[in-house]
Parts: C-alpha cells; sequence; structure tokens
C-alpha cells in the first residue's frame, strides 16, 4: 500500500497498462517500450505513488506467500479447491496461506492486519453471491483489501464486483439439471438445500424456477426446502418434505445442493420405503469422491473443484484481469431414471 492510498492495479489503469507491465517498470527491467514505460511513469507521478517495503516485495515477486480465503475445509466442495490451489503455488514456486472466510470477509477493514502479516503477494477470495443488503459492505472489504495486494475472486461472485474473477453461474447449472429431469418426463421437481433466494441472477433458485417455467410447469413453495450443507440436513429436509405431502403429490425427482444432502435425503427416502431411482431420482452437485459408490450410484454435477483452485492462482499471478466462467458438467449414474 502507498502512503496515499494508491496500488499498482491503480496505476495500471491510469497508465492503460497490465500490472505485471507496472512491476516491470517498477523493478526497472529493460524488456518495456519507451512509451508505455513513459505513461507508466507519468501515472506514478500524477498519483504519487510510493511504494513501501510491502509493495515493493509484491512488485518484485519476492515475498513467495499467496493466500486463500475459504469457508471451511470440512466441506469436501472446499477442499478440492484448496488442493488444486496448493498444487499450483507449489508449481510456481509459491507458499499458500488459509485463511477463514469469516475471519477476513466478515470483519471489513479489520481484515487488512491478518491479510497483512506476513505480507501476501496476493490472494485468492471465495465468495458466495450476497443477499443485496450485504453487497454494500462486501464491496467496502474488497476496496479495503485491494488498495493492500491484487487479488481473485472465485465461488458466485456478483457481477457487480469489479475484479479479476472466476465465477460459477449456478442459476445456469441449475436450469439445466431441471432441463435435464424434465427431458426424463419428471413433472414434480423439487429442490433440497441452501438458502432461498429468487432475487440474485446467478443463484439455483433463479435457474430452478426458469427451469420449471420453461417446461411449463408450476413453482411450488412446498417443492422447495431451505437447509444446511450436511448429510444431517439432505436427511431432515426430505422428511420435512414427505411429512406435508400426501403420498400422491410427493416428488419424482429431487435436486440437492450438494452430495452430502443428496447422500443423507438418499437415506431417508429408503426409510419410507422409496425405491431409487424407481420411486424417486436424486441429482447432487460437487462430483465427491465416493458418489460413484453409492447405491444407486450418484448422478451429479462435477464443478472441477480442484481446477478450479489451480487457475485461481494462476490468474493471480499472471495479473490479468480477466473474467470467466469455473467450468462444470453433469455426470450421468444410477440415481436417475426416465418417468413416464
Amino acid at each position: 500500500m502507498s502512503s496515499g492510498g494508491n496500488t499498482i492495479y491503480d496505476i495500471a489503469s491510469a497508465a492503460g497498462v497490465s500490472i505485471t507491465t507496472v512491476s516491470r517498470v517498477l523493478r526497472g527491467e529493460p524488456n518495456v517500450a519507451q512509451r508505455t514505460r513513459t505513461k507508466v511513469e507519468n501515472a506514478i507521478e500524477q498519483l504519487q505513488y510510493q511504494p513501501n517495503a510491502a509493495a515493493r516485495g509484491m512488485a518484485g515477486g519476492k515475498t513467495g506467500t499467496l493466500g486463500i480465503v475459504l469457508p471451511q475445509l470440512l466441506n469436501p466442495h472446499y477442499a478440492m479447491i484448496y488442493t488444486g490451489a496448493v498444487s499450483a503455488a507449489i508449481e510456481s514456486g509459491q507458499n499458500l496461506q488459509l485463511f477463514s472466510r469469516h475471519d477476513i470477509l466478515g470483519k471489513g477493514a479489520s481484515a487488512l492486519p491478518a491479510l497483512m502479516n506476513p505480507h501476501l503477494d496476493g490472494i485468492v477470495l471465495y465468495l458466495e453471491y450476497p443477499q443485496r443488503e450485504g453487497l454494500e459492505q462486501l464491496e467496502k472489504t474488497l476496496n479495503e483489501i485491494h488498495r493492500s495486494m491484487p487479488f481473485v475472486l472465485i465461488g458466485t461472485v456478483a457481477p457487480e464486483l469489479p475484479y479479476p474473477a472466476i465465477s460459477y453461474n449456478m442459476a445456469a447449472i441449475m436450469k439445466s439439471t431441471v432441463s435435464y429431469l424434465t427431458g426424463l418426463g419428471h413433472r414434480r421437481i423439487a429442490f433440497i438445500g441452501g438458502a432461498a433466494d429468487s432475487t440474485n441472477e446467478l443463484r439455483r433458485d433463479i435457474g430452478y424456477q426458469q427451469g420449471l417455467r420453461e417446461a411449463g410447469i408450476i413453482y411450488r413453495d412446498d417443492y422447495r426446502i431451505p437447509c444446511s450443507d450436511t448429510l444431517e440436513a439432505g436427511s431432515s429436509a426430505l422428511r420435512q418434505l414427505l411429512d406435508h405431502l400426501p403420498r400422491s403429490e410427493w416428488p419424482s425427482a429431487v435436486i440437492a445442493l450438494n452430495d452430502l444432502v443428496a447422500t443423507g435425503l438418499m437415506a431417508s427416502a429408503r426409510t419410507y420405503g422409496l425405491r431409487l431411482p424407481d420411486d424417486l431420482s436424486v441429482i447432487g452437485c460437487d462430483n465427491l469422491f465416493y458418489a460413484p459408490y453409492l447405491t444407486p450410484s450418484l448422478t451429479t454435477i462435477d464443478l472441477h473443484q480442484q481446477q478450479l483452485g489451480i487457475n485461481a492462482i494462476r490468474l493471480l499471478l499472471s495479473g490479468d484481469s480477466r473474467r470467466e466462467n469455473a467450468a462444470w458438467h453433469l455426470i450421468e449414474r444410477n440415481s436417475c431414471r426416465p418417468y413416464f
């Protein structure tokens, strides 16, 4: 961070170049065209940029330490992202320090001391699309971090955030999942897990309702059961769903927030005498390591979490400011069947 509050991102923006070019100029490297060098030097002068020791370390790539902020590692989804990020960091000769998302994004400007000790060359931040009322505070926190170091956002990243990002479009993923089930003939499709949110454009609820609407199916509140992302939550949520419906209205298919929720609800389904997938088709998300070994093997969405971690570190180190969509695809196994 400079004494004036400007960063190499600000210099790069003012000069119309990448932060990699700014770093080269700050290091005095010769492989920069004179015209470009002059633009960067003029921007430095105009913005009165004075890098401190930490900033000079970042510009020279000398600290050798990156950070990654994740919600937790108990959920294998995040552990796989971390595994990929670690491999990419090691490949690039970097150390990688793990931070809790609550400790960083939950503390606003007070997050800076944690991130700056030790000094980091940059950081990867996992986000979930916030509620509208939380977006302003999130922007303030990110702006504060942005003044200290480069970062890359991953997860479900709000389009309003103008930073480098690799983002899942969960609405598009869910819409495609609903389309897959309606293509198999299902009309009574429930969605279990997560917080109900039909206002944020990338969230699952938007895609769920769009998919139903395009298939001519009326959305039912009693087919949407919010819950957390655990085995126990999935089991409890399915009981909540079935206990409040006559058997003739039980869904023929359920989309789960993730594979953990799917596993829990599959266990509960058997206590009701439901045969899987004859009476109930199930789709998970994450393609966890055990999904092929369930009975029946679980149809799920592979989010390529390890590759996401790898790509995030590579994007961070490149200094590129691009935004891109994270890869995913549906893996068909035996937990879904046609319903006609």
